[in-house]
């Protein structure tokens, strides 16, 4: 959603550091410090509950705070502040989104919100089509993120190569990877995408095209819906992967969608997202009763019209599958949690995927959002470097704070009031790592959902 790296960062282990109020003191900004001081006793207790709860999972993903070179009693205190700080974030989501259910309780509670928009912020950036160069060009981050010293991007280097050496996956090759000789993938003339039914300024232009490997008929893999699904000989058309309303659809529940997974600290959540979206639409298309799990890593590393670790564009992750196909996870695993993006491999056999090309839904058309995941999941773009997906832990979310743009992630049902979407936070986050968010169609859909949609054609 694989190996993973340990950037060293203080977690305080056995420690009962009640201090006084006379002791503490404000580390940070935006704290209620008065109220802080009333509770201090009981923050303290939710930190620790939340250490035993999260706190490997935070370290080994890059989200607690780093570590500094002060006292064990300064460094509790930071992390008793942080928590309350987080409870403030709890407070301020809940209010906004009367629906949802938000909680200190949430893998990014020792990061200020501040932090976690920094980590987020990096990871997605809406692709233009019409740009076709596969040269990797330098790109200006919005702000400084992944590793705050040289020493910890040396660990991190280290431990990305010995996982690498484990899974043998360390043969370089160069970023613009092509096919192997020995590969199944070909090569054919260019195909025209699908074209948008009003130009705008999101990706719009084809990209080479394979010719997928006809599939036989079998029993077709349909979302689950509102009322018992009835098998078919041929794939589903759209009528038939929904209910006669129309009002449910739910491919998360189906032999068609992988576990969920998480990113760590790399900004690579457009690779999962797309990849997710191209194995559950080739599974569906093809009737299938699982479906075949790609390597993510393979986009991190090998696609050179995006930004491995520094983020990336799903419609850019599209052309490259469609030209040069994907090795599965088992041959080419995940190794970048640690935030390090390794160099491409070229020791996968790769495989054609059905991929034949990728569309863009219009901006704002909720209607062509439901219409394509009566078919399959669709890849979006949200807002989520807010309190309210720093926190988030159920229900449904009507309201962000933040409107730019800054995660892929996959949309994969809906209901008459909702969207389901499916992230790369890990199961410990959200809803087993799904959030709903409420369907609407003002300012571009809740958390921005509507304002970038995209999906590939099989």
């Amino acid at each position: 959603m694989k190996a993973t790296s340990f950037i060293p960062v203080y977690v305080a282990a056995g420690l009962a550091l009640a201090l006084t109020p006379t002791a503490a003191r404000p580390m940070h900004a935006g704290i209620d410090y008065q109220r802080y001081l009333q509770e201090i006793d009981s923050v303290q207790s939710d930190l620790d509950q939340w250490r035993d709860m999260f706190g490997e999972e935070a370290t080994a993903n890059g989200w607690m705070p780093v570590s500094e070179d002060r006292s064990a009693d300064d460094l509790e205190e930071d992390m008793r502040q942080r928590i309350f700080l987080s409870q403030q974030d709890v407070a301020t989501a809940q209010a906004a989104n009367p629906e949802a259910n938000f909680s200190i309780f949430s893998p990014f509670s020792a990061l200020t919100t501040d932090e976690f928009s920094t980590k987020v912020m990096n990871s997605y950036v809406q692709g233009n089509g019409s740009e076709a160069s596969h040269t990797r060009t330098a790109r200006s981050l919005r702000q400084q993120i992944d590793f705050t010293t040289a020493q910890e991007m040396i660990e991190a280097l280290i431990e990305s190569i010995q996982a690498q050496s484990e899974a043998g996956t360390v043969q370089p090759a160069s970023d613009d990877d092509t096919p192997a000789a020995d590969s199944d993938i070909t090569t054919e003339a260019p195909a025209t995408r699908k074209p948008r039914r009003q130009p705008t300024a999101a990706p719009s232009t084809a990209a080479p095209t394979t010719t997928p490997t006809p599939t036989t008929s079998a029993p077709v893999v349909e979302p689950v819906t509102t009322q018992p699904a009835v098998a078919s000989a041929t794939p589903a058309t759209t009528e038939e992967a929904i209910v006669s309303d129309g009002e449910s659809v739910d491919w998360s529940a189906s032999a068609c969608m992988s576990p969920i997974q998480s990113q760590g600290q790399c900004g690579s959540c457009w690779a999962f997202a797309s990849v997710a979206a191209v194995e559950s639409a080739q599974c569906i298309a093809g009737g299938q009763s699982s479906l075949t799990k790609y390597s993510e890593q393979q986009l991190v590393s090998c696609d050179s019209q995006n930004w491995g670790c520094n983020g990336g564009a799903p419609v850019y992750a599209f052309q490259y599958i469609e030209q040069n196909g994907l090795c599965t996870e088992d041959a080419y695993p995940y190794t970048s949690s640690s935030g390090y993006s390794s160099s491409c491999s070229s020791s996968c056999s790769k495989s054609k995927t059905g991929i034949t090309g990728y569309d863009n839904l219009d901006t704002g058309d909720e209607n062509a959002l439901l219409d394509a995941l009566n078919t399959h999941p669709v890849v979006v773009a949200v807002a989520s470097g807010n309190a309210a997906w720093k926190q988030y832990t159920g229900g449904v979310m009507s309201s962000c704070d933040t409107s730019t743009l800054d995660h892929a992630v996959l949309a994969v049902g809906y209901d008459s009031s909702n969207l389901k979407i499916r992230n790369s936070w890990g199961e410990n986050w959200g809803e087993s790592g799904y959030v709903r968010l409420k369907r609407s169609t003002a300012d571009m859909g809740t958390c921005g959902v509507l304002t970038d949609m995209s999906h590939p054609q099989m």
